[in-house]
């Protein structure tokens, strides 16, 4: 019953995280459709490219709730700590893989950062003060945000959580990398914009 109940739950929540609200919100608030403009990243960044902030806003919010709720519920319903860090990468992948968007999706960084936040307040707040640290030396978020979820595991390490989380934060990173990897080569090619450029192209238009 155990197990049925942790599948259920996984399959809830890779269908939160499957709900595209970075989707959603620049395409009724402005008519834009960020699949075909910007990066064609289905995330809060692009959106502020393509879309501009309130949007981007909305979004932010929308993505950080389904990893927050993922967790959340898994908790409420009385998962293991392996069924709970399952609950969060499900939410995960339903984000980068949409069934709604035919397996298109973002790069789940704000759903990631809904997973601490409901796992651990003060974890969070070190890990954006950490975030916040590798963005000033940067300077763009897509390398400082790859970063920092790469050294997650190392900082639950650090702070003697279990197993099971510290492999969740290492698939995770995992997964990062790879849904990132384009956009790696934007920043190593030169390319890529920072988040004021962003901004000020949406202000010009």
């Amino acid at each position: 019953m155990v197990y049925i109940l942790t599948l259920g739950y996984l399959l809830f929540a890779y269908l939160l995280g499957s709900l595209p609200f970075s989707h959603f919100f620049p395409s009724k608030i402005k008519g834009k459709d960020v699949r075909e403009e910007g990066s064609g990243n289905v995330g809060a960044t692009n959106v502020l490219v393509v879309a501009g902030p309130w949007p981007a806003l909305l979004s932010l919010f929308g993505d950080i709730a389904k990893g927050y709720l993922a967790i959340v519920g898994a908790r409420l319903i009385g998962l293991t700590d392996w069924g709970i860090a399952l609950a969060g990468l499900a939410s995960i992948v339903g984000h980068d893989f949409s069934v709604f968007l035919r397996f298109r999706g973002g790069k789940g960084v704000a759903t990631t950062g809904g997973i601490l936040l409901a796992l651990d307040p003060f974890l969070t707040l070190v890990v954006v003060l950490f975030w916040l640290f590798s963005f000033l030396v940067v300077r763009y978020f897509i390398p400082a945000t790859v970063l920092i979820i790469c050294l997650l595991p190392v900082l639950l390490w650090l702070g003697s959580w279990g197993i099971e989380y510290i492999t969740f934060a290492a698939v995770g990173a995992v997964l990062a990398v790879y849904v990132h990897r384009f956009d790696l080569q934007w920043y190593f090619s030169g390319k890529d914009t920072t988040i004021g450029e962003a901004l000020r192209k949406f202000l010009k238009q």
